[in-house]
């Protein structure tokens, strides 16, 4: 049972068909070679006692004429062709001659007074004549187990030859009508599906099977296609909830920001369709990047109003967030006005505002929403503008304090919000403080209410100077800002200053002016601040340098960065070999996310199988991230693949 349990678990149908029918086969035909050969045995075993009769008296004449010698041939001679085992010859009480396997007479130097019968026992029969003064005592081994495996033995080659013929005739029967089923399992547990068309079933179950195989593909991608369809018709907002996991309705605590295009009905009534159409995908696309890069989740775009909100988190102010994300929004207006075609003939400017409260996901008629007074209140705040000519954002006075050291407040005022029964107190915004004057004034901390590319940029530059200065400890308090930014749109300016700021670390790097630590920290930065569009080649070549570093940390971050940004990433295997586990393991990580092969599963058990504890638990790190990689990417090849699976239970 154990057995075939293993094989169950670990072989292939065809393995496991022939292994249980040959040892069904084996054990049937043991057994009834057992009973056959048990019932041959008595008749073994009586030949045997005939044999041994006609021996014992063909001596009667020879003893007669005291021809000893004869009788000692002769009985020799019985013993080679098996027809006796052991004699004796006895003269009176002394011993002529003998024979037994012992080479000792006292064992069967014995007073034999029963003449001319067969005495037996389980394991030997012998039969006594007496002849004159001469006693004759001749016998056979007559053990029925030794004589059975005796028997096997002798008929083992027509037995081998019978087991190896039924088996191979069997594994070619089975060979024949399941390898449409062996096909199809070889196709689903690679990564290459394009194959299940070209597999011709001979059988209907191998047809049915196949049938499934493609029709679950199919579904699988058609489902696919439509989450992907449904994430970008929802809003970030909504898709952020549902993913959640949390049952509806609740409440969570934000900042509601609107922001919304001055003067975009006379524009709209004023220019072409395509005129407006282009401008305004423009804006949404650049805007659409900036709230992202400051954790915004956009709820609604309605005309030219984009509808977003900032979540309230440990360490995240979501009202200077917001105000901070509104300011690099008008960046990105003022950038567009200044590109406008000659005779536009218009502003571009933007207003915005903020409230911070409680907001509601809530299940609707058709779908889900977000509702709370926060929604109203921002829309009224919004309402409040009246210059158009300059971007401004307006809020509460209360946020204030919030928002104080990244804007100067132009102006304040006291007014009654519609619907509302008390007056309120706003503010208005349109200068904010530089990025300049933070990092002159070393409020490095706030530097994360900077993320626009000009800003990076700016960041950048700083990086530089502080590294060239030696001034390591500035360094990594604005890295702990940057690792936390993401960059998924952007300009060629941003990407050739971050690698300016790459080459000049490295170059710091290899005349010792700085550690290791900042070098690895800022490649690591690669993957968050370049996206995979904008990756150019000088970049990979200076990150290919990075690889013959002699620091693990910048090996593997570069591993690592490297698996993100290079569109073929074979010529990372070679460095599963590497004899740092940190290494080694970045690279199994980053080559297997592609194509997950038996090297890469030898190299992992190796791994989780090592004395080095540091190695196992790496293994166990890379096992999980791959095993999770593939349920989310190719369900199919992760529950088909029998080393992922297996490296998945010894990691357990």
């Amino acid at each position: 049972m154990l057995l075939l349990s293993k094989l169950k678990r670990n072989k292939s149908m065809v393995l496991l068909i022939v292994a249980t029918f040959w040892l069904c086969y084996v054990g049937i035909t043991a057994t009834q070679f057992y009973f056959n050969v048990a019932e041959m045995t008595e008749q073994v075993i009586e030949t045997k006692h005939s044999q041994m009769t006609f021996v014992e008296d063909s001596q009667i004449s020879a003893l007669v004429s005291d021809n000893t010698d004869l009788v000692k041939a002769n009985l020799d001679k019985a013993r080679e062709l098996n027809l006796i085992h052991f004699y004796i010859l006895q003269k009176n009480s002394d011993v002529v001659s003998f024979h037994n396997n012992d080479g000792d007479a006292e064992s069967i130097n014995a007073d034999y007074k029963v003449f001319n019968q067969i005495l037996a026992t389980e394991n030997i029969a012998f039969r006594t004549i007496k002849i004159m003064d001469y006693r004759l005592t001749v016998g056979v081994f007559q053990n029925k187990a030794r004589i059975i495996m005796q028997t096997a033995w002798d008929y083992k080659g027509m037995i081998l030859r019978d087991l190896v013929s039924v088996t191979a005739f069997l594994s070619l029967i089975v060979w024949l009508f399941l390898k449409d089923i062996i096909d199809l399992t070889r196709v689903l547990s690679s990564r290459d599906r394009q194959q299940m068309g070209k597999i011709k079933s001979l059988s209907k179950e191998g047809a049915t099977l196949l049938h499934a195989a493609q029709t679950y593909e199919a579904t699988q991608k058609t489902l696919a296609y439509e989450n992907k369809v449904y994430t970008e018709t929802l809003t970030p907002a909504i898709v952020h909830e549902i993913r959640s996991g949390r049952k509806p309705p609740y409440a969570f605590q934000t900042s509601m920001v609107r922001i919304d295009l001055n003067g975009y009905t006379q524009i709209f009534l004023d220019k072409k369709d395509e005129y407006v159409s282009d401008m305004m995908n423009s804006y949404f696309i650049r805007s659409r990047e900036i709230i992202e890069r400051y954790n915004g989740l956009i709820y609604q775009y309605v005309g030219d109003e984009i509808v977003f909100h900032i979540k309230e988190s440990q360490g995240v102010n979501s009202q200077a967030m917001s105000l901070a994300c509104l300011r690099a929004v008008f960046e990105v207006a003022q950038d567009i006005e200044d590109h406008l075609p000659d005779g536009a003939d218009h502003y571009f400017k933007v207003k915005g505002s903020f409230v911070i409260g409680k907001i509601r996901f809530v299940p609707q008629d058709s779908g889900y929403g977000l509702s709370g007074l926060p929604l109203i209140e921002s829309a009224r705040l919004l309402s409040q503008v009246d210059d158009k000519v300059k971007s401004s954002i307006t809020f509460y006075s209360e946020a204030s304090s919030s928002v104080q050291d990244l804007c100067t407040i132009a102006e304040t005022k006291s007014t009654m919000l519609k619907g509302f029964s008390t007056p309120a107190t706003l503010c208005k915004v349109t200068d904010f403080a530089p990025i300049d004057r933070l990092l002159g004034r070393h409020q490095l901390e706030k530097l994360t209410y900077y993320r626009s590319d000009s800003d990076l940029v700016c960041i950048y530059k700083f990086l530089e100077k502080a590294l060239q200065e030696k001034d390591e400890i500035s360094f990594f308090r604005v890295f702990s800002v940057l690792k936390t930014f993401k960059v998924n749109q952007t300009t060629l300016q941003q990407v050739a200053a971050f690698e300016k700021l790459v080459s000049v670390t490295h170059s710091l790097n290899q005349k010792k002016h700085i550690s290791d630590k900042v070098l690895a920290s800022v490649i690591s930065l690669a993957s968050n601040l370049v996206p995979h569009a904008f990756v150019e080649s000088s970049l990979l070549e200076l990150l290919e340098k990075c690889l013959v570093h002699k620091d693990p940390r910048t090996q593997a971050n570069t591993i690592i960065v490297l698996g993100d940004l290079a569109r073929d990433v074979s010529f990372l295997r070679q460095y599963i070999y590497a004899s740092h586990n940190r290494v080694s393991a970045d690279a199994l990580l980053v080559t297997g996310k592609q194509n997950f092969d038996g090297e890469l599963a030898k190299k992992l058990a190796e791994f989780l199988e090592s004395k080095n504890p540091l190695f196992r638990a790496s293994g166990s790190f890379v096992v999980k991230h791959l095993a999770d990689h593939y349920k989310a990417t190719d369900p199919v090849f992760f529950e088909t693949n029998n080393d992922l699976k297996k490296l998945l239970k010894k990691a357990a």
